[in-house]
C-alpha cells in the first residue's frame, strides 16, 4: 500500500487506511512498534498484554452468562 506523508503539526506522519488499521487490529490512539531495516520502515502492532486479554475474555464470558442480571441492576 502506497501512502503519502501528511503534515501533523511540525512533523510528518503516515496515515493508515481503515482497512490497514483493521488488518493490524488498531484503533485511534493505539501504539505501534516501528523498526527500521535499512531504508525500510516496518510497522507492527505490539503483542497484546496477556493479562488484559484474559481479563477481557473473562468479562465477555461473564456478560454472556449474566447479562440479564447486569441489565436489571443497571435499571
Amino acid at each position: 500500500m502506497r501512502r503519502k506523508l501528511a503534515r501533523i503539526g511540525n512533523s510528518r506522519g503516515v496515515i493508515l487506511s481503515r482497512d490497514g488499521l483493521d488488518l493490524l487490529g488498531l484503533t485511534g490512539g493505539s501504539e505501534v512498534e516501528l523498526e527500521l531495516l535499512g531504508h525500510t520502515p516496518i510497522v507492527t502492532a505490539p503483542e497484546p498484554d496477556r493479562a488484559e486479554v484474559e481479563a477481557a475474555l473473562a468479562y465477555l464470558a461473564s456478560k454472556r452468562e449474566r447479562g440479564e442480571v447486569y441489565r436489571s441492576l443497571a435499571e
